[in-house]
């Protein structure tokens, strides 16, 4: 057996998902890993890599600086404090960026925003990926630290976001640097009345569950292969350490796609009124009613809405109610082993014949028949 590596695991937050991969890595390799809190690393350290996520922070600054006089490899998971000497495993933000681009502009918006609390060299390259890619206006920039005129704490940050969604062009799409300020700014738009998507559409750089997937707002997020990340990173450190790779090398980790939440699923449209009835057939999606009800709803006249809705989507407002109770019905049958009825109902169809009519109208398979092929998908 080869001789045990000793092999340093800088942890915090973010790098705790990555857990399982790099620990069964370590075993396989005969690495003795030693994690450390990142914010207190253990100076004066000796072994034979460094795994980590390194801020521009004194403390990490210092041990960086040891870690490099002292030749060791190192392979950083963030690309923000980037030293000649250290290789790094970082997602490919230029890939990010096209994603976002083309989603939002799939879904027909003109408006857009990058939405950030904060900001590093990171920062920098995810807004102007994403700024490259879009077709047309080009995006606003909502950055705290640069228009926060002195002021701090998140009763301030959350006046300044709610000043930006108020005076912003409806709809508008927002591309956020991460989960925890997507999870922010959805909750800024809930608790002051703005309807997300249908005047705010909000997707975030990553998908952390715990914020997209948590509260009363599923925030779609984009899937960067954080486990591809991992993988890739222990193997480059392998090599860095027995000397086949050189100690400068950076790889770049294409995202595998978007995972489309309600945050996002919508048709933007100009009309005020028809964004107030998208908004009012998704709040009360599982409740039985029809056009009728949503016109009474906005006070205006039936033909008037379909008028509208007909000009702006190219169908009336049945077919939206239709359309939007079988999006719904989409992420119920992905997300839960619901039986068929269960999910009737959860979205305002009578009962499961008449839900499986619809769905068939309007997907061209049947319920099961989509669960299975979206099943099968997920094994190829």
């Amino acid at each position: 057996m080869n001789k045990p590596r000793d092999v340093l695991l800088l942890t915090g937050p973010y790098l705790e998902s990555g857990y399982p991969t790099i620990a069964e890595y370590a075993e396989r390799s005969n690495w003795r890993l030693e994690i450390a809190e990142r914010y207190n690393p253990p100076c004066g350290w000796t072994g034979d890599g460094v795994l980590s996520m390194f801020l521009d922070e004194p403390v990490m600054n210092s041990f960086l600086r040891s870690l490099l006089r002292r030749k060791i490899p190192i392979v950083d998971l963030f690309g923000i404090n980037m030293r000649k000497g250290m290789g790094a495993v970082i997602y490919d933000n230029e890939s990010l960026g096209k994603l976002a681009a083309k989603h939002f502009q799939e879904r027909g918006f003109r408006h857009t925003a990058f939405y950030a609390f904060e900001w590093t060299r990171q920062h920098d390259e995810r807004y102007n990926s994403f700024a490259a890619a879009w077709q047309g206006e080009l995006p606003m920039r909502w950055i705290w630290p640069e228009d926060s005129h002195g002021k701090s704490g998140r009763k301030a940050l959350a006046e300044w976001t709610l000043s930006k969604l108020r005076t912003a062009p409806k709809p508008i799409a927002v591309y956020t640097y991460n989960s925890y300020n997507a999870a922010f700014i959805a909750r800024t738009c809930i608790d002051n009345g703005i309807s997300v998507p249908h005047n705010v559409a909000i997707l975030s750089a990553n998908d952390r569950q715990i914020h997209t997937c948590c509260g009363t707002m599923q925030i779609s997020g984009i899937d960067r292969d954080e486990e591809g990340q991992y993988a890739t990173a222990v193997r480059l450190l392998d090599r860095m350490m027995s000397g086949t790779a050189d100690r400068n090398t950076i790889i770049g980790i294409k995202p595998k796609g978007i995972v489309t939440r309600r945050s996002t699923d919508v048709t933007a449209v100009d009309d005020e009124t028809l964004r107030k009835a998208s908004s009012i057939i998704s709040q009360d999606i599982s409740a039985h009613f029809g056009p009728s009800q949503v016109a009474a709803g906005l006070g205006i006249p039936l033909r008037r809405l379909n008028t509208i809705a007909r000009a702006e989507l190219g169908h009336p407002v049945l077919e939206e109610i239709a359309r939007l109770r079988i999006e719904e019905a989409k992420r119920l049958i992905l997300s839960s082993n619901d039986k068929l009825a269960a999910i009737a109902s959860a979205t305002g169809f009578c009962n499961a014949s008449y839900f499986s009519k619809v769905f068939r109208s309007l997907v061209g398979l049947t319920p099961r028949e989509w669960r299975a092929s979206q099943t099968s998908l997920r094994h190829t």
